[in-house]
Formats: C-alpha cells, sequence, structure tokens
C-alpha cells in the first residue's frame, strides 16, 4: 500500500471535523431559537385567551344587573387583570333604527389589560338594547 492510499484511508481532517461541528451547533442553536420562539407565542395565546374570558365575565355580570346604567366602572378581575367598563347611549341616524320611546340602544366596551405590562389590552364591544330608566 502507498503512503497516498494509507492517507486517503485514514479518516477525516481537523478541519473537515471542525466544519461538521460548526454545522450541527448552528443547527442546534437554530432549533432551540424556534423552540423557545414557540413557548413565548403559546404563553401570549394563553395570556390573551385568558383576558378575553374574563373580559366575558365582567360584559356577564353587567348583563345580569337589572338596569344598564351609563357611565364607566374600573376593576380588577381575580386574575389580577385591570378593567375598564364603559356603557354608553348611541344615538342612531335618521331613517337607519326606529325604536319605541321605551326602548335605548346602548353600546357595551370592556377592556382588560394587564398592570404594567407592554401587550395591547384585549377590548371587547357589544350593543345592546336596554328599556329606558324612568
Amino acid at each position: 500500500m502507498t503512503s497516498r492510499a494509507r492517507r486517503a484511508s485514514a479518516g477525516f481532517t481537523l478541519l473537515e471535523i471542525v466544519v461538521a461541528m460548526a454545522i450541527v451547533g448552528l443547527g442546534i442553536v437554530t432549533l432551540l431559537e424556534i423552540f423557545s420562539l414557540g413557548l413565548r407565542l403559546g404563553g401570549r395565546s394563553t395570556a390573551r385567551t385568558e383576558s378575553m374570558l374574563d373580559a366575558g365575565r365582567v360584559m356577564d355580570e353587567l348583563f345580569a344587573r337589572p338596569a344598564l346604567k351609563e357611565g364607566t366602572e374600573r376593576g380588577k378581575s381575580p386574575g389580577g387583570l385591570l378593567w375598564k367598563l364603559e356603557v354608553r347611549a348611541v344615538k342612531p341616524s335618521d331613517g337607519e333604527l326606529t325604536l319605541s320611546s321605551d326602548w335605548e340602544l346602548k353600546e357595551v366596551a370592556v377592556e382588560m389589560r394587564s398592570a404594567g405590562s407592554p401587550e395591547a389590552p384585549v377590548e371587547l364591544r357589544t350593543l345592546r338594547l336596554a328599556r329606558k330608566e324612568r
């Protein structure tokens, strides 16, 4: 066997091993970043879903009241989120909607936000037909 044939069958060079390890390292770092991003997005999604559920609860509590009074209320949910509830009368344009004199249309908006969080608040809005107060 010649020295050239022995060298070819001897194995990998150090340079080839370093290049292969660098490629494997880049692949592992990329996968870890992808998993990390997935976990962060999952956490944000869970927090947003909980905010929507809490906002729905606040709105349900309002609708369980005997009368819808106009104004703004603020509070804190059991989960620690801050909520703001606004009820205001909606004045329909001429010809759009005709209501009897006993009824009025009200807009109800609930905004949920986490104290000190840079996340955008969650907001639910709806219209409600309510009997006028006398």
